[in-house]
């Protein structure tokens, strides 16, 4: 409006001009006006009132012509917006039943979403729907949907690939997970996928130099257990292809840095104890941790087998001598006893656990050394003490 009132004010300007200067001179002069045979003739100052009134006229026009029009327009606008109201509580109603588990509701609401702007929520909700019944075409169907929608691309293309994983299509997902952009695939949930899919194919070596750059991504805890399945990943696919010689090999020959990193080490001795290699375990275990129980070696003593254990047992008992109330201690003892045949310090270190903290897989390796001893009446009573624990 301040357009009009400037324009209002010029002309009112000209037109006093008009009409005072002729005034202050004396001669209000004449306009003369033909067509035709028909001539009309009137004085500056009638020329000025008849200018002014036809331009109130022509605004006064304009504005009952934009009135009509807005009575068309705005009445589509009230039905459009009718709709989207609808559409809106379709979509609230499709969440609320698929958050109740009534997935059949929340289905035929969503389906009435389509046309609405939900930056592609309403696809993901019924992809996921369609995903729980099982029809995986259709969830795919919902899933390309929405990744037109630059908000929903990146959640739509992890949960697509999560389908193809299900599906068994490996390759497929790690294909839709990188055509992402790059800001895209640096994303947690991204990543996260990625290393699993990468895990399913067995390209142990890309998720290896892949994983240092997606440290900030990943959870410490997560990033660890990497390191551990990438560890254990590509030591079986050695010692399968090329046999425990080319395992020992390989380990020799990997940089310093990794030989010493406790996911690695780990890894090696349990391939290790897989190819039925114990010696070469238990040698390991006991050099590695001469210093201390550690956290990633210990657990792996309870799975030697071999008769002569005795570095084994002399390292067991050295640590106990320093933590006599470390029950986890005496149950590895009494475990590496068993399995090398020494059943009386097996049988004296699971009753010290046991004593400490009933627990099952110790009851069960007692009744076990009882009835390799004959004591059928013993071995039945700690069989069944040992189904009765929680622990």
């Amino acid at each position: 409006m301040k357009w009009l009132a400037i324009a209002l004010a010029v002309l009112a300007a000209f037109v006093a001009a008009l009409i005072i200067g002729p005034m202050l001179l004396g001669d209000q002069g004449y306009v003369l006006f033909t067509l035709g045979d028909t001539a009309v003739e009137m004085n500056i100052i009638s020329f000025g009132i008849l200018l002014i009134g036809a331009l109130v006229a022509w605004y006064v026009l304009s504005r009952v012509t934009l009135w009509a029009l807005s009575l068309i327009t705005g009445s589509h606008k009230w039905f459009g917006s009718l709709g989207d109201r609808k559409r809106k509580r379709a979509f609230y109603d499709g969440l609320h039943a698929m958050a109740a588990g009534d997935l059949d509701t929340a289905q035929k609401a969503l389906g009435k979403t389509t046309n609405g702007d939900f930056e592609g929520v309403n696809y993901l909700a019924s992809a996921q729907i369609a995903f729980t019944n099982g029809d995986l075409p259709k969830a795919r169907y919902f899933l390309t949907q929405a990744t037109d929608f630059p908000t929903a691309k990146v959640a739509a293309t992890v949960m697509h690939a999560r389908i193809d994983l299900v599906d068994n299509k490996h390759a497929e997902a790690l294909e839709k997970l990188d055509a992402l952009d790059e800001q895209e695939r640096d994303s947690k949930p991204v990543v996260q996928l990625k290393a699993q899919t990468l895990a399913e194919l067995g390209k142990w070596q890309t998720l290896e130099e892949n994983l240092s750059g997606w440290r900030k991504a990943l959870p410490k805890d997560a990033y660890t257990a990497w390191s551990k399945r990438i560890a254990k990943g590509k030591f079986a696919e050695i010692a399968s292809k090329q046999g425990a010689v080319e395992l020992k090999s390989y380990w020799e020959n990997l940089p310093r840095k990794l030989r010493h990193d406790d996911a690695y080490r780990a890894a090696y001795v349990q391939q290790l104890l897989d190819q039925g290699m114990h010696a070469d375990a238990q040698q390991l275990l006991v050099e590695w941790q001469k210093r201390g129980p550690n956290t990633e070696l210990f657990p792996l003593f309870s799975q030697l087998d071999i008769p002569d254990s005795s570095p084994s047992l002399r390292l067991l008992e050295s640590w106990i001598k320093q933590d006599e109330e470390n029950v986890a201690l005496y149950s590895t003892l009494g475990q590496v006893a068993f399995n090398s045949g020494d059943d009386v310090l097996a049988e004296k270190a699971l009753l010290k656990a046991t004593k400490m903290k009933a627990r099952k897989e110790d009851l069960l390796l007692l009744s076990a050394i009882s009835e390799r001893n004959q004591d059928t009446v013993t071995a039945l009573q700690l069989y069944k003490e040992g189904q009765q624990s929680a622990g």
